[in-house]
């Protein structure tokens, strides 16, 4: 008896890991999206590298591999077209 609770109870402790590591993917998945937008909003401003991460308290570094996921994702050549795309839009 003791046996098959303990069994349950593993299991149960087995799906909500799996849940909360799927939660914790999709708040992974979305907070890069907003950055991206971020940058994207503080180029269409005209905020360099630096300042960008500066203002978003990330690296610059990190900043780049932003902007380079933006141009792939919207497949253009730079990230001036993005900027262009977004302030038509």
């Amino acid at each position: 008896m003791y046996s098959e609770i303990g069994d349950e109870v593993s299991l149960v402790i087995k799906l909500l890991a799996k849940k909360i590591a799927t939660e914790y993917e999709k708040i992974v998945v979305k907070e890069k999206e907003l950055n991206e937008i971020k940058i994207l909003a503080l180029e269409v401003k005209g905020y360099r590298e630096l300042n960008i991460a500066e203002a978003l308290g990330i690296e610059v570094v990190t900043v780049k591999y932003y902007k380079r996921k933006i141009v792939e994702k919207l497949r253009l050549e730079n990230i001036k077209e993005a900027v262009i795309n977004a302030i038509k839009l």
